[in-house]
């Protein structure tokens, strides 16, 4: 009788335990899949020893015409317009422009944090409000008299994000989405070395790559442990007004650019990376500060959506062929603030 009591006892055992493997076995799995879906929301940062510019290795000179692959591609006249007409605005602080679309508590989140303490550098706070139909809230100024606009787009469109804004008052521009940012004390010393060090180039958080398949095809990659990476996301990125100016410009070229990100409703990070290599030859840059930069990866944001990597990789194919050839430089330094080699 204890035999049989014995041997139930350890049948039901035995069912529980597969049951339990089971189960766990499915939770690894659904994790995995869900890893792998939000991984583009997730930060990619790829750290790698510090590693000095070379002198004037990183200039910030402006008044250089387009790079030299690209003339013939670039209208010369609106670049040098483009150049010309913001070196009246400030340079010694910078503008936060933040995208966003139906997200208010990321929204919030991040203008609580950035508005919180004072960052001496920081001018003004624009909120890129792409809720066409949804009344947008009313401007304010904050306690560290920090003017917060919200700018409410004609259409729901990403080049919104992108648009030179006659209003900026400052060169610098540092865009962001609604769950991105820096932490405040960080900003002023990542936009310092914008500033000092790399004023043409997109500088920022996330880097990103592009490798070419068997096929001879680009693809859109993460730069998750690489030693080279050719984008900077601009989820949260630096970038000089001018570049948005050409970006936004009538040039035939970015006409069509815009026009394709419309269509896709994507990308236009990606597009940007590309015009600013073209314009100038030259690689972005990560730079991140003392604590990690925040990308809190919203569910509902573009990044989530079915067939999202699958048009990135589609994008920068079409560019490169729109452009004429793929003018990203990849770039192997990366400033980490406080690091030393």
């Amino acid at each position: 009788m204890k035999g049989a009591t014995f041997s139930s006892s350890l049948m039901w055992f035995s069912r529980k335990t597969a049951a339990f493997t089971a189960a766990a076995v499915f939770c690894v799995i659904f994790s995995l899949v869900m890893l792998h879906q939000y991984s583009e929301s997730l930060p990619q940062i790829t750290w790698r020893p510090y590693a000095a510019p070379s002198p004037n290795a990183w200039g910030v000179d402006l008044e250089t015409p387009a790079c030299a692959e690209a003339r013939g591609i670039v209208s010369e006249d609106i670049w040098a317009e483009s150049r010309r007409k913001y070196q009246h605005l400030r340079d010694d602080k910078f503008t936060l422009v933040i995208s966003t679309f139906k997200r208010p508590d990321s929204l919030n989140a991040t203008l609580s944090l950035v508005l919180g303490e004072e960052i001496p550098t920081l001018h003004e706070v624009v909120v890129v409000w792409n809720e066409v139909n949804t009344t947008a809230p009313d401007d304010f100024i904050s306690d560290h008299n920090v003017r917060v606009r919200f700018r409410v787009s004609p259409r729901n469109s990403l080049n919104m994000k992108l648009w030179a804004d006659p209003e900026f008052r400052t060169q610098a521009i540092l865009l962001s989405d609604d769950d991105c940012h820096y932490e405040p004390d960080d900003m002023g010393f990542i936009f310092n070395y914008w500033r000092e060090e790399a004023k043409d180039r997109i500088v920022g958080a996330f880097p990103r790559a592009v490798t070419i398949d068997e096929e001879g095809q680009y693809k859109y990659s993460f730069a998750r442990g690489w030693d080279r990476y050719s984008m900077i996301l601009t989820g949260l990125a630096f970038a000089h007004i001018s570049y948005l100016d050409y970006y936004s410009s009538d040039d035939p070229l970015m006409t069509d650019i815009r026009d394709l990100i419309d269509e896709k409703f994507n990308c236009e990070d990606i597009a940007l990376n590309y015009m600013v290599s073209m314009l100038t030859c030259n690689s972005p840059l990560q730079v991140v500060g003392l604590k990690h930069p925040i990308n809190a990866g919203g569910k509902h944001g573009i990044s989530t959506k079915k067939g999202h990597i699958g048009k990135r990789h589609s994008c920068v194919n079409d560019f490169s062929n729109m452009i004429g050839y793929n003018p990203l430089r990849n770039s192997t330094h990366y400033i980490h603030r406080g690091r030393q080699k």
